[in-house]
């Protein structure tokens, strides 16, 4: 492939040949501007590489819906994309914190049984109630043990919070 293509004749070898190459090279040439975005917006590290992955999709959607007739460059129109859909997902991230490691707390908190007035829904949540509140496990070792993913976890956990603060 000719490395002296411009955008235009990488889409258009995208689109009319379906040409991996090209759009292998479009995603190699917007990677770091990708990451320049991520980093721009000031994302958690934990987050950065969701947002990356994020951004890959966008690339490919603004790829497929590219249209040169609206007087746009490809990557101005590519970066408005990139960037509501960025400044949407970390509008919607949570804004609660867990901690992965409780033993912070060994001394100081302790809850001795469960309230008679706690309802606990499911089973998923008594599991991760035993394990993350009653036995201070990590989320780590709690994702290993019941094969959960990452995301339930945390969700339950802030669910049970959510119950916590209600009782109070």
């Amino acid at each position: 492939m000719n490395l002296v293509m411009n955008d235009y004749e990488l889409i258009y070898l995208i689109h009319a040949e379906h040409d991996e190459l090209a759009l292998n090279f479009m995603f190699q040439k917007y990677h770091k501007f990708i990451w320049k975005q991520v980093h721009l917006l000031e994302v958690e590290q934990k987050e950065q590489d969701d947002f990356h992955q994020e951004g890959n999709l966008m690339l490919h959607k603004a790829i497929k819906t590219f249209n040169s007739d609206k007087n746009k460059t490809f990557t101005r129109y590519f970066e408005l994309i990139l960037k509501r859909h960025f400044y949407q997902l970390k509008r919607n991230l949570p804004t609660y914190y867990l901690f992965e490691n409780t033993d912070f707390c060994k001394e100081r908190c302790f809850i001795e049984e469960e309230p008679e007035y706690l309802v606990l829904n499911s089973e998923l949540e008594q599991t991760i109630y035993e394990r993350y509140f009653m036995n201070r496990e990590t989320i780590e070792d709690i994702e290993k043990h019941t094969l959960l993913k990452r995301k339930q976890i945390y969700n339950t956990i802030f669910r049970i919070k959510e119950k916590y603060k209600i009782m109070i």
